[in-house]
């Protein structure tokens, strides 16, 4: 997976595996926030920016209760956009 169309692809999927994402939530929504997290990733940006900009996304964008899940996506994110 190097086309980055395909990368943020691969980033929704995580992201729908780990949040129980609200009715209204589509997927132009979910794709800017996969695409903002593949950006920020690639400039460099460090895990706890990372996990700052993912945990406010899950809790004041999606409404979704305070967890790790934003955590445990951050690291998934990390490890794919890296390998490939």
């Amino acid at each position: 997976m190097t086309d980055k169309t395909e990368l943020i692809g691969g980033i929704i999927e995580i992201l729908r595996d780990h949040w129980d994402l609200p009715p209204d939530c589509n997927d132009g929504e979910l794709f800017t926030y996969a695409e903002i997290l593949f950006d920020r990733i690639e400039a460099g940006e460090g895990k706890e920016a990372l996990y700052a900009y993912l945990a406010d996304v899950q809790t004041h964008k999606l409404d979704i209760l305070e967890s790790r899940a934003h955590r445990e996506i951050v690291d998934r994110v990390v490890a794919l956009v890296r390998t490939t």
